[in-house]
């Protein structure tokens, strides 16, 4: 329920003769005692509601009211009244709104029981201040945290409007639409409401004076306009919190940071690199019986692994993917051992594009549509380092007299006759067992040789000209390489040296993990490097 102040509809006056009534009989009716025949009633009301430019028309400028109800005094702050303000520390009670174009407050809070006598004490208007309904602004200070800007803004007919804008820096509200920049700071918001057209309210709508066939649109088969929401654009003010970067230690960093942007970020993301969306994935088994074949919820994964409850991984050899078909396979002799029941199956699924379009909120668009059904949860959308085709291979083969323990990639020393005939029989290296390493094949005889290398040090394995030579990589168990018998020619001496070098199949990729300043929340933590290669299916 509401209360108004009463308002005169009229002043009207008229003269009256009064006289003597001459009349035989005049009835009389009366009461003698005041209680009689009366009654009270009391009612309850949630606002009050006061005209404080009754009579004329003009705009009210922002925080000029005051006025008294009674024993309360209310003051106007950017469309809202607050009651009883404190001036020792400026605070009061919120207590109502106040309508700047119409004067309308309208008050839900003051006290009881006292006289509803209205004082004003203070009041601006003007007519000189058009009012806006669009508003735009950037901050001094950028970027800004996402989610960290809200606006308060007054309106001429709503009172004060609060806004926050989401994580994208949208805003939308009944009242308010617009975004944010969260990179360079810049505000853009348009006050209108959406309104359906129809019968009922068509020739009101185009009564206003700001009313423009043009404005009106189509959606959804109906006829919509927006109606401006004004506001007054002294009223704007804003509260963000903002980024500031501390110039980064080039000596603390181990690298030059001239190249790097101020803010630590780099993008990784742009037009026409090659992005991956990936999803990662548990799954449990219902059994662990050696020889079973157990399906997958997803197909067409691009890695796998085993574990059992406590996170042990189980040995590779022990049991068979299918990437294809989403299919894992226990080896016809596998046995639980120490492993420990369920057994679970860690894998995931990913899809690889070009990337069409980079948007600042985020979204990307890829030239192909995604083969696979993807869930917020558990995916992740990540860029690609490409490296081009990898291939092991060896080169800078020589011999020389003696071995001095120099590593040069140049012979030294007199010239011998003994050589490896590598264009007949090359030494053979593949990817899996080939690392990056400078070899020599030191002879302590006629037919006997060992081989040292730069790194790995003295092999354990001796060789021999009369078969082949293929020492062990002890991570992968294949040869670091091959040198076939045949290619041994005659006149090897006690320290002739053959000298080369093997040439990995990998791509040097620097890693840099940089954990912002913060107190920790985790005793420890990983992260796992995965490599994603093509290869030519022979069919």
């Amino acid at each position: 329920m509401s209360f108004y102040s009463p308002q005169p509809s009229g002043i009207s006056s008229e003269q009256v003769v009064l006289k003597a009534y001459n009349a035989v009989n005049i009835e009389v009716s009366y009461r003698d005692t005041s209680g009689s025949n009366s009654s009270t009633h009391t009612l309850t009301a949630d606002t009050l509601k006061l005209d404080l430019t009754k009579g004329f028309d003009e705009q009210i400028l922002a925080g000029s009211a005051r006025f008294k109800v009674g024993s309360d005094t209310f003051l106007d702050r950017s469309g809202l009244l607050y009651r009883n303000v404190n001036p020792a520390n400026n605070s009061g009670t919120q207590s109502g709104v106040i309508q700047y174009g119409t004067g309308i407050v309208e008050i839900d809070s003051w006290t009881p029981g006292v006289d509803n006598i209205i004082e004003l004490q203070s009041l601006t208007t003007t007519t000189d201040l058009p009012p806006a309904n669009k508003i735009s602004f950037r901050t001094p200070v950028t970027p800004l945290r996402p989610q960290s800007m809200t606006i308060v803004v007054g309106t001429l007919d709503y009172g004060q409007l609060t806004l926050t804008a989401d994580e994208n820096g949208i805003i939308k509200t009944d009242h308010a639409h617009g975004q944010v920049n969260w990179i360079n700071g810049f505000a853009q918001i348009y006050f209108y409401i959406k309104t359906k057209i129809t019968e009922a309210n068509r020739e009101e709508i185009e009564a206003y004076d700001w009313y423009d066939p043009l404005l009106e649109y189509d959606e959804g088969g109906d006829t919509y306009i927006n109606i401006p929401v004004w506001v007054d654009a002294s009223t704007v003010r804003y509260n963000a919190i903002a980024y500031t970067y501390l110039p980064i230690d080039s000596e603390l960093l181990g690298l030059s940071a001239t190249r790097l942007p101020i803010d630590g970020r780099v993008p990784i993301f742009r037009v026409g690199d090659i992005g991956i969306v990936s999803a990662s994935k548990s799954q449990e088994l219902p059994s662990a019986i050696a020889g079973t074949t157990y399906d997958l919820d997803d197909q067409r994964i691009s890695w796998c692994e085993l574990e059992d409850a406590d996170g042990v991984k189980v040995n590779f050899d022990l049991y068979e993917v299918d990437y294809d078909y989403g299919k894992v396979t226990l080896g016809g002799d596998f046995v639980l051992g120490s492993l420990v029941e369920p057994l679970i199956v860690k894998y995931r699924y990913q899809d690889m594009g070009l990337i069409r379009d980079v948007q600042i909120s985020g979204q990307l668009t890829f030239t192909k549509p995604l083969t696979h059904n993807y869930d917020t949860d558990n995916t992740i959308v990540g860029s690609a380092l490409v490296i081009n085709d990898m291939q092991s291979r060896y080169t800078r083969k020589f011999v020389q007299q003696a071995w001095n323990n120099v590593w040069n990639d140049e012979p030294t020393g007199s010239a011998i006759s003994a050589n490896y005939n590598d264009s007949i029989y090359p030494i053979e290296v593949t990817n899996k067992g080939a690392i990056q390493e400078r070899w020599a094949i030191v002879f302590t005889g006629a037919e006997s040789f060992y081989c040292v290398g730069e790194t790995t040090g003295r092999l354990s394995l001796n060789g021999s000209t009369t078969v082949d030579y293929a020492p062990l990589n002890p991570v992968t168990n294949k040869p670091y390489f091959v040198i076939k018998k045949e290619g041994w020619g005659v006149g090897w001496a006690n320290g002739n040296t053959l000298r080369f070098n093997t040439i990995a199949a990998m791509h040097p990729v620097w890693i840099i993990r940089t954990v912002q300043q913060s107190e920790p929340t985790a005793i420890s933590d990983s992260f796992q490097i995965m490599l994603r290669g093509d290869i030519d299916r022979v069919v």
